[in-house]
């Protein structure tokens, strides 16, 4: 019973173990009502069950809770955009469990007015007084909106719900993505950031870059948009197996393409970025995909370690030999006992002789036993038979 108890805990601990069954399920926790993300999720989680894993969409209520979920355990992965360092500020301790696994894709900052703006680039004046519509209030959108405003000591900026017929409407997005199009198609113009206001914004937060896209041909009026962008990043929570997440970035790198006929956005998926740029430290699964090609240990110092086991090999071999020197020596050295034992034993003496010589013989033989020169298994042996003849004398 206790063999078979052991049996199944050592199936069970190895079923459950990293490196022999990797986890290839995952929940991919969401905010509702944000369309960049939930676009994202739907993309990620075709794109990774071609490859063999399964995707959970978790709901949560915004990216701050999204994060949580999976700080806490609740959920194994997530977005979050690299400058929003609002999030773990507001988890506290408990963003120390989050890790990221792999840059996705890049957002851009976008404002529409709903009525016409002066000039090519629009100064942030020009927002004072008005109101914002965004997607998610209290959400991530909304406090990086917020700490934008009052970096650029903006005033009387109300923050609304896109439905609620706003002055403005703003959303992080993507290259010429549906949402920008539709607006424009209904009215909207493009608000293009004075470039003072993008160095002041980029300067304060390297996790933002700025960007100029081109006028879109056969739309009239339509002008370079100049703001700026940052990247949006896959998190999980760092007690994720390091082989599972290993194979799952392995996946995304290897089989962007694939990603990138979903949207072009994806063709932003790149090994080379600045690992100490992340809000979150690189999972070390990621970190193993991305020294994949860095020899091991033991490749690395292959000869070194032949030499070492050479020479661990040569002192073996001669330990073994005198040690086997040592046992042969002890080995004769009784043997000369046992025959000299046999000789006083065939000897033609009195009995009290023979009790002396032989008592003689015991005496030498557990002084030599003393020093270590006899083997103790040989010596017990010589002694059992020399004390039964002894008792047979007596």
């Amino acid at each position: 019973m206790k063999k078979f108890s052991f049996l199944l805990f050592t199936f069970l601990l190895l079923g459950s173990c990293d490196i022999f069954t990797p986890q290839n399920s995952f929940r991919l926790a969401i905010p509702t009502n944000d369309y960049s993300y939930n676009t994202s999720a739907q993309h990620l989680a075709s794109f990774l069950q071609r490859g063999g894993f399964n995707i959970e969409i978790v709901p949560a209520k915004n990216a701050i809770e999204a994060n949580r979920l999976v700080a806490e355990g609740q959920a194994d992965l997530t977005f979050i955009m690299n400058h929003s360092i609002f999030i773990p500020q507001e988890l506290g301790g408990e963003a120390g469990k989050l890790r990221t696994i792999c840059p996705m894709f890049e957002r851009l900052f976008f404002l529409f007015s709903k009525n016409p703006l002066p000039g090519a680039q629009n100064s942030a004046h020009l927002l004072q007084g008005k109101t914002i519509g965004i997607e998610v209030l209290d959400g991530e959108s909304h406090s990086d909106l917020d700490a934008l405003l009052e970096s650029g000591k903006i005033q009387d900026v109300e923050v609304v719900q896109r439905d609620q017929d706003p002055d403005f409407v703003h959303f992080w997005g993507t290259y010429y993505g549906p949402r920008a199009t539709e607006l424009i198609e209904g009215g909207w113009r493009e608000f293009s950031l004075d470039p003072s206001w993008i160095d002041f914004i980029t300067l304060n937060d390297p996790a933002l870059h700025p960007i100029v896209l081109p006028a879109i041909p056969g739309i009239e009026g339509s002008e370079n948009l100049h703001t700026f962008t940052t990247q949006t990043l896959l998190v999980g929570n760092s007690s994720l197996g390091e082989k599972a997440v290993f194979l799952l970035s392995a996946y995304i790198y290897q089989h962007k393409l694939d990603l990138m006929r979903d949207d072009i956005m994806y063709r932003s998926i790149s090994e080379d970025f600045d690992v100490s740029a992340l809000l979150y430290p690189l999972h070390k699964g990621t970190d193993r995909y991305f020294r994949r090609d860095q020899p091991s240990f033991f490749e690395r110092y292959a000869d070194v370690l032949a030499l070492v086991f050479s020479i661990a090999a040569i002192l073996y071999g001669g330990i073994q030999a005198v040690r086997t020197g040592i046992k042969k020596r002890k080995k004769e050295r009784i043997d000369l006992y046992f025959l000299e034992f046999l000789e006083i034993r065939s000897k033609d003496i009195s009995r009290a002789e023979k009790i002396s010589l032989l008592d003689g013989l015991f005496q030498r033989a557990l002084v030599q036993m003393t020093s270590e020169k006899l083997e103790v298994t040989d010596f017990h042996i010589f002694s059992r038979l020399l004390q039964q003849e002894l008792s047979n004398l007596r």
